[in-house]
């Protein structure tokens, strides 16, 4: 099995994230079936604001989706959004053959599988309401405990912290235990960058509240949904929920768009 797993930082194109992308490349592999071949990679253009704002988060997009289309073209069994904001998500559903995991809907669902209330707990506020409406439209609601459950903390400066990661773990548990003292049976990291700090830190649980590493979910839900495929489990295909285009459409639609999909400024 061939899985293209993408993150939505800049590891392989900016040093910066170096570390970030060994320790990603150790987390995913860890967990993945022998006969499961990896292929994690960034994005060549990044901004720093992409999640504070929908705009330019959109902007954003077109990477994944260029990717997407390159895995499925490249013979990959199975497409890991590693974006917390599922960027791309319906999008390539559409466009794709080949399931498309989002890590944040993949670890939502298994959190309120495994527990009564799960708590999403970040690195600012504009992240919690971004979470919370992501929530609602996965129709989890009932079983998210909605707070402002965040410590403030830049994504490159956990990036930055895999070498040391306990300062950051440190304030991640006080928010984290806040949240359990509130009512959470479970604990979802996000942004991913959190995830993997506390995957580097060793922060597994919370007395007997489990700590989800959420990258490690998004690659055994992709292995789940590419076996499931060979035997016909899939996503609807129904028009406006996943209904696929086809490639004559679609290749149609990127010819026709051509010119006018650019950005002038």
């Amino acid at each position: 099995m061939k899985l293209w797993y993408q993150s939505a930082s800049s590891y392989r194109y900016e040093a910066t994230f170096d570390e970030y992308g060994r320790v990603l490349e150790e987390q995913c592999r860890r967990v993945a079936r022998p006969d499961t071949e990896i292929y994690i990679t960034g994005l060549p253009v990044m901004m720093r604001e992409i999640d504070r704002f929908k705009s330019i988060n959109y902007l954003h997009k077109v990477q994944m989706l260029n990717n997407m289309l390159k895995a499925e073209k490249e013979g990959y069994d199975v497409f890991v959004i590693g974006c917390t904001t599922d960027t791309g998500l319906e999008e390539g559903r559409e466009m794709l053959s080949i399931p498309v995991v989002g890590i944040s809907q993949a670890s939502y669902y298994l959190a309120a599988m495994l527990g009564e209330l799960f708590a999403i707990v970040s690195i600012s506020d504009y992240f919690c309401e971004k979470y919370r409406q992501q929530v609602v439209r996965y129709g989890l609601t009932s079983k998210h405990l909605s707070g402002n459950y965040y410590f403030p903390a830049s994504e490159e400066e956990i990036a930055l912290a895999l070498k040391d990661p306990k300062p950051v773990m440190d304030k991640f548990k006080v928010v984290a235990e806040k949240a359990i003292a509130d009512g959470a049976s479970m604990i979802v990291p996000n942004p991913a960058f959190l995830a993997t700090a506390a995957y580097r830190a060793g922060v597994t649980r919370l007395g007997n509240v489990p700590i989800l590493d959420t990258i490690s979910i998004a690659v055994k839900a992709a292995e789940m949904l590419a076996d499931l495929k060979k035997i016909g489990v899939e996503v609807s295909r129904k028009l406006q929920v996943y209904g696929s285009p086809g490639k004559e459409l679609l290749q149609l639609a990127f010819e026709k768009y051509r010119n006018v999909f650019k950005i002038e400024f």
